[in-house]
């Protein structure tokens, strides 16, 4: 009966973690994807730094995105809501990256040197549909390229030079990047300072 019921609930939950990141990762792409954004939006995201590391509810970049915006635009908006929608925008962008390494991306994601991309143009000029679907392609062709790399033969016992690391490593700067840019985004659609 127990086994039954593990099973269930094992079932129930493991939807939502497909295409996901392992949890702690999370935690580390997001204080790193903070570093790069304006000094207001950085404090706001440290002050509610314990809400980042909450798990993410199921929704669409855009869904978040949107009350996000709605909440951090009003006069008596509620920023803990807010945040908590930056959080599920990052979560829900940050999947489009994920490389399904995740025992390896939980055991190494502390060892990653993190690579910011920059912020890009779609972005820069307020198209969230555009940047997404450029990133969603980029995405898909990389990935691909990189898992061609797999199939050449590790000439090291040392994890950080195996062709699995650097993909993941990869994968999860990538993740960090787009993570700023959907909140960079966000913070500009509220009307948030730039500096």
């Amino acid at each position: 009966m127990r086994l039954a019921i593990a099973v269930i609930a094992l079932l129930l939950v493991a939807p939502a973690q497909i295409g996901a990141w392992p949890p702690s990762a999370y935690v580390k792409m997001f204080r790193d994807a903070r570093q790069t954004l304006p000094k207001n939006l950085n404090t706001l995201l440290a002050d509610f730094d314990g809400l980042l590391s909450q798990p993410c509810r199921k929704l669409t970049v855009e869904e978040a995105s949107k009350i996000a915006v709605t909440e951090i635009s009003k006069r008596t908006g509620n920023l803990s809501a807010s945040v908590a929608a930056m959080r599920d925008a990052g979560c829900a962008v940050a999947a489009l990256n994920d490389p399904q390494l995740d025992s390896l991306v939980a055991a190494q994601a502390g060892t990653f040197t993190v690579v910011f991309y920059g912020f890009h143009e779609s972005i820069r000029q307020g198209n969230l549909e555009a940047f997404l679907k450029i990133r969603l392609d980029e995405q898909e062709r990389l990935l691909r390229r990189l898992r061609r790399s797999v199939e050449l033969p590790d000439r090291s016992n040392v994890i950080e030079n195996s062709p699995v690391f650097g993909i993941a490593s990869i994968a999860f700067s990538h993740a960090v990047t787009d993570v700023a840019n959907v909140w960079l985004h966000i913070w500009q659609r509220a009307n948030g300072e730039l500096k």
